[in-house]
């Protein structure tokens, strides 16, 4: 089954979207997971004829991001939620931010890279002056 999500809050619920207290946050630090607590209801409900199922819409209709100790319990109850739902454990699982101990890959340069590396290189050192040979007729 497939569950379509709305996300929009309009200006009308305003008061209901916290991220908005958050925004300078997400700018200045825009990498790792957050976590919130959120509403949501049902927007609809599509009947797909041709494939013999109904897909619900739902919409967001509140979120209040959170973070310290009320981040932890919500992450708690989220992977326990995931474990009961798949069977699936969320600990150990790196995302895709983490650095797993021992490993630190640094990714091959690109063309782009190598190409500013050498012209980088050729303008520290210049090359000397070339000699021609056979010279004098």
């Amino acid at each position: 089954m497939t569950v379509k999500i709305s996300a929009q809050l309009t200006r009308e619920r305003k008061e209901f979207n916290g991220l908005d207290r958050i925004e300078r946050e997400l700018v200045d630090q825009p990498r790792g997971v957050r976590y919130a607590v959120v509403a949501f209801e049902v927007k609809r409900v599509s009947d797909e004829i041709d494939e013999g199922v109904e897909i619900p819409t739902i919409r967001l209709s509140h979120i209040e991001p959170v973070d310290g100790v009320q981040a932890d319990r919500v992450r708690d109850m989220l992977a326990e939620r995931y474990q009961d739902r798949t069977g699936k454990t969320l600990e150990g699982d790196p995302t895709l931010f983490d650095v797993v101990d021992g490993e630190r890959e640094v990714p091959e340069p690109s063309g782009a890279e190598l190409l500013a590396e050498h012209r980088e290189a050729r303008e520290a050192s210049p090359a000397p002056a070339a000699e021609f040979s056979g010279g004098e007729q």
